[in-house]
């Protein structure tokens, strides 16, 4: 199985074996996120259609009656660029659009190997940046809001809610990341990552994440070229000069201390530029990653590692690569699953690690050798998930939506923004969970302990779990018993008594459906009946409500807290 094609289960299953290092760090933010053009294929427009949309706008611009014509002058160049033959010459009929020459895709791919190069060129009497900024139009191209984000960029948006992803680093100019967590939190600014485009960025006040573009931003240029026009790097010269540039050595020097103090997972970048080079040479030259520490320090999202990945990997590593390790290295380096199957792997991990670590900080009687059947519920409960994940974008869309959805009536009862689709978990990296005083009032260790209670019932074959849609009356989840006379059950998690009656009052929760509804606290005391109401029993049907509160206060082993949740269940 290839990264192209593996599953989300068995990246999982990667990520469980010998790259669990690796995604533990991810879990507690230890690493920075650099980005490459490779996220987001099939919505920024690929080289190939640029380098095409260049020649044919020049080759359109000529004049035969100017025997000096500019545009016949830079096409020639063009040309030799992409060391057109003399057959292939002879064969090109420049009277004729570009895409009707008969060798135009063998050309095409050699313009996009000298792409950098290619956008070096300069037009007579034209700015120096002629080809980027009027021809390929760079605003228009890649700040088109018509652009959608694909399922890389609303993996990256929920892992950076969440807390994980501190650092991005992005040779892309397309506004998709951005766009990604706007459109998961209705836009709200103080959640949008701070977008950092020019050296002067740096000094920005951060938001969660910091989204470090720098090769330049589209938006930012088109909105304002005065000040970020210059800083979109596009040219041969442009990358070269880089890291010597004195007015760029800002961003050079932050960028250098990401690498020498995060680990590093490249998705979608081949490290071909030489200012990536640089910069990570520059770094190893300050402070270099030991070989062998876990968790990894470079990580590549690649079937196989190119010639430029494998270099990076010397020049940081040094003297620590000899002849007898390096293919080990160069293995050990790379995960076979490309950006949508890893990003949404990693994805379900880290709900699945926060998870766990909830559970061994719930409140309770359970050691901690009892807590671990519980964690092994939630992994079952997160691979249950997986059989089923696809990297697709209507996968990640109602798997985003259902998450929030739980998320919001776990802690408020209601939907109070329905516009907001994503909430997280918590914002705390795995290992700061212990430091966050809010946990008991938001309820989400003893949601954690149900959670793993229902994963354990899923292991044990007493019941199946399906998820929920997105209606108003639906559930959680749902279970199905495996008795004859056992019905599909709708499952409500709340924090306490007054979200569960708001689960109630907003029609959320439907009482003559005989729900489950798992509460965090103690639940409340019924009040006394009135002396007018109806004597004796009404037989009308009811939620069945359980406390985890309750059962970790009683029970010390696993066994015994299962036993009583699921004789509480009824199924």
């Amino acid at each position: 199985m290839s990264a192209i094609d593996i599953s989300v289960r068995d990246t999982l299953k990667l990520l469980d074996g010998s790259f669990e290092p690796f995604a533990a760090g991810v879990s507690n933010g230890l690493y920075a996120f650099w980005l490459g053009s490779g996220i987001s294929f099939g919505r920024a427009p690929s080289l190939r259609i640029l380098v095409g949309k260049v020649v044919e706008f020049v080759r359109s611009h000529i004049d035969d009656a100017d025997p000096n014509c500019k545009f016949a002058r830079t096409l020639g160049e063009i040309l030799n660029l992409a060391s057109t033959s003399p057959d292939e010459l002879a064969r090109s009929n420049f009277d004729e659009p570009f895409d009707n020459w008969p060798d135009q895709d063998a050309i095409a791919r050699r313009l996009v190997n000298n792409y950098s190069k290619l956008l070096g060129l300069t037009v007579d009497g034209e700015d120096m940046d002629y080809l980027l900024w009027n021809v390929i139009d760079v605003g228009a191209t890649f700040a088109d809001p018509d652009m959608v984000p694909d399922v890389e960029h609303l993996c990256l948006a929920a892992l950076s809610l969440e807390g994980i992803a501190p650092e991005m680093l992005s040779a892309n100019w397309d506004p998709l990341i951005e766009k990604a967590v706007d459109a998961l939190t209705n836009g709200n600014v103080a959640l949008s990552p701070t977008v950092v485009a020019r050296p002067a960025d740096l000094q920005l006040p951060r938001n969660r994440t910091r989204l470090i573009k720098f090769h330049g931003c589209a938006v930012k240029a088109q909105g304002d070229p005065d000040q970020y026009r210059q800083w979109l790097v596009a040219s041969n010269d442009q990358v070269a000069a880089f890291c010597t540039q004195a007015n760029n050595q800002a961003l050079v020097t932050a960028l250098t201390h990401i690498v020498g103090s995060k680990r590093t997972l490249m998705l979608g970048l081949s490290a071909q530029d030489s200012n990536i080079q640089g910069v990570f040479n520059k770094a190893a030259n300050e402070l270099t990653w030991q070989l062998g520490d876990p968790p990894p320090s470079y990580v590549f999202s690649e079937q196989e590692l190119g010639i430029d990945q494998r270099s990076l990997l010397k020049n940081v590593y040094r003297d620590q690569i000899t002849p007898a390790n390096q293919a080990a290295v160069f293995d050990a380096a790379r995960i076979q699953a490309y950006s949508k199957r890893l990003l949404t792997a990693l994805l379900l991990d880290v709900w699945s690690r926060k998870l766990q670590a909830l559970i061994l900080l719930a409140p309770g009687l359970l050691p901690p050798v009892e807590r671990q059947h519980l964690c092994s519920g939630i992994v079952a409960l997160r691979n249950h998930l997986a059989d089923s994940a696809l990297p697709e974008l209507v996968f990640i869309d109602g798997l985003l939506d259902g998450f929030g959805r739980a998320c919001k009536l776990l802690r408020d009862g209601q939907i109070e923004h329905p516009d907001v689709r994503f909430e997280p978990m918590t914002t705390d990296v795995v290992m700061a969970l212990a430091g966050n005083p809010a946990l008991g009032a938001l309820g989400l260790r003893e949601a954690a302990v149900a959670l793993g209670l229902v994963g354990m019932g899923l292991r044990r074959d007493d019941w199946t779990v399906e998820s929920e849609t997105l209606d108003r009356e639906s559930g959680v989840l749902a279970v199905t018993g495996k008795g004859a006379a056992s019905g599909r059950t709708k499952v409500y998690l709340t924090s306490s008594s007054a979200a569960a009656a708001l689960l109630r009052s907003e029609g959320h929760l439907i009482e003559v459906e005989c729900p489950v509804l798992i509460q965090a606290q103690k639940l409340a005391k019924p009040m006394a009946r009135s002396p007018r109401g109806v004597s004796g029993r009404t037989g009308l049907p009811k939620a069945r409500e359980v406390s985890v509160s309750t059962l970790l206060q009683s029970y010390a082993t696993a066994g015994e807290l299962y036993e009583a949740f699921r004789q509480e269940l009824a199924l």
